[in-house]
């Protein structure tokens, strides 16, 4: 989509114009327009509620063929975050396709905020509005119609054009991260999905990407990890991405990411209905890696590293077995109480790895974890857990920033207890709370003094609830890349 800028947005010749308003109808007079628009509808058609809109007949009072009046909710101090929404919820219900419109402007005289939030939160809203997986249809009909050009009248466009700049490359990168995780497993797999990484870095100056392939993995001894590629034909795969944009010696922000690019459950099999959405499971994995581009793509200055342990959870007579015992990179001894309880067990061993590797002042893991997590938090809201207040806080504000949704939740001793083994160090399972102890469980792999925090997001990742806030329908989400860089930059 090609960004372009106006000073007046009467003059402005699109397909369509959006004219913002608050609720109540706020924000209307503030148009030189608005008087002829309001001549347009009758009272109680348009209050303005957020998500919105009205289409309104051709008036002469602007340049646009049409006008389309874009409800933003009730005006607060964030009416850039408002519009942005607002848009993303045009871009991706159905008028852009319906009308095919290329040429979309958007008015802002009765924006007031600052105009490079402004941008950014337009071209986020715009770019993930927009996004739709269409790409494995082989009739064109059933691809859908993309704007191709959005102008951003009656703002400061030096300004705009920053916020812009920095909301392409985010919305860029969840867009990424989204297209992995829509993908089939049977097209996204252990190597095509180390490929793409390897392929991302080229496109990206100073971000490097390095593969550890099995026989290195055997190397480092990760026991856990291999032993749920066990069942695999694939090899299994270590994604590693750095980037030095911060002072030279400076230790690293570490992103480690569940890269399960299927699971079957192992041993342990998933029901049919439940096994038909794990092309979703290496969501964290997806994001770790797209979150690291958006940050070298920024320039942002700050080193950061990405660390994805990729493979399926398969059956075979190789498969690992309920009630094996593995051996961790750490030298911990985990009994197999569940083969279905796999991410953290590829996510133990990727932790050791990036501890002893890199010496990470903050590391946060990512994953689509339990299914307990959406039971306690519905398929919106992130599960948080941290063993620094901190590091919590710095999440729950990156989260805020980008309008996503988080939770911090307990990892109490009391529950540690449950994943004691009588034959091993510990069980890969806790009982319930599911999410808790599968933190608890993770917790056990971070080394004395290091600042850690965990990230459920199996609900999250993949929202198929009629949701306009994560901007996406029966679809990835791409979450969290954009809480993500929003914590290495302010962190």
């Amino acid at each position: 989509m090609q960004f372009s800028y106006a000073d007046n947005s009467a003059t402005v010749k699109a397909d369509a114009l959006l004219v913002p308003v608050f609720e109540g109808g706020k924000g209307l007079k503030e148009y030189a327009y608005g008087d002829k628009l309001a001549k347009l509808f009758s009272k109680g058609d348009f209050e303005g509620k957020a998500g919105s809109t009205l289409m309104l007949h051709k008036s002469d009072a602007v340049a646009a063929d049409r006008v389309f009046l874009l409800g933003l909710g009730k005006k607060d101090k964030d009416g850039a975050s408002q519009l942005g929404e607002a848009l993303a919820g045009f871009f991706r219900n159905g008028a852009i396709h319906s009308y095919k419109l290329k040429h979309v402007a958007v008015a802002l005289e009765a924006v007031h905020d600052d105009a490079q939030a402004i941008g950014r939160w337009c071209a986020e809203g715009a770019l993930l509005g927009d996004y739709h997986f269409d790409v494995l249809f082989s009739k064109k009909d059933k691809k859908k119609h993309h704007a191709s050009k959005l102008t951003l009248a009656g703002g400061k466009a030096a300004e705009l054009k920053k916020g812009v700049a920095y909301g392409e490359v985010t919305a860029e990168y969840t867009a990424h991260a989204r297209d992995l995780v829509n993908e089939p497993s049977n097209r996204i797999n252990p190597a095509t999905l180390a490929k793409f990484a390897q392929d991302m870095v080229k496109k990206v100056p100073g971000l490097k990407c390095t593969i550890l392939h099995k026989p290195e993995i055997e190397k480092l001894k990760m026991g856990a990890f291999l032993g749920v590629n066990a069942g695999s034909d694939i090899p299994a795969h270590l994604i590693v991405l750095e980037w030095k944009g911060g002072k030279q010696g400076e230790k690293p922000i570490a992103y480690v990411g569940k890269g399960l690019c299927f699971d079957s459950g192992g041993y342990d099999i998933k029901p049919a209905q439940g096994m038909l959405g794990m092309k979703m499971d290496m969501g964290g994995g997806a994001a770790t890696i797209c979150a690291l581009g958006a940050i070298a793509k920024l320039k942002l200055k700050v080193n950061a590293v990405g660390v994805v342990p990729a493979t399926e959870n398969l059956i075979s007579g190789k498969a690992y077995h309920p009630g094996s015992v593995l051996t961790s990179m750490s030298g911990q001894t985990i009994e197999i109480g569940n083969t279905d309880a796999e991410g953290r067990l590829i996510l133990c061993d990727a932790l050791t790895y990036t501890q002893q590797k890199f010496k990470p002042r903050v590391v946060v893991d990512m994953a689509t974890l339990t299914g307990a997590q959406v039971v306690a938090l519905g398929g919106k809201v992130v599960g948080l857990m941290s063993n620094d207040d901190k590091v919590a806080k710095g999440l729950e504000a990156a989260f805020k920033a980008v309008h996503e949704e988080v939770w911090r939740l307990p990892l109490p001793e009391f529950y540690d207890k449950q994943l004691d083994s009588t034959i091993a160090d510990m069980q890969n399972i806790g009982g319930n709370p599911g999410t808790v102890t599968a933190g608890l469980f993770l917790q056990r792999f971070i080394d004395k003094g290091q600042k850690w925090a965990h990230l459920d997001i199996a609900g999250p990742a993949m929202n198929d609830a009629d949701g306009w806030r994560l901007w996406a329908k029966k679809s990835a989400t791409g979450t969290p890349v954009r809480p993500l860089v929003e914590f290495a930059e302010k962190f």
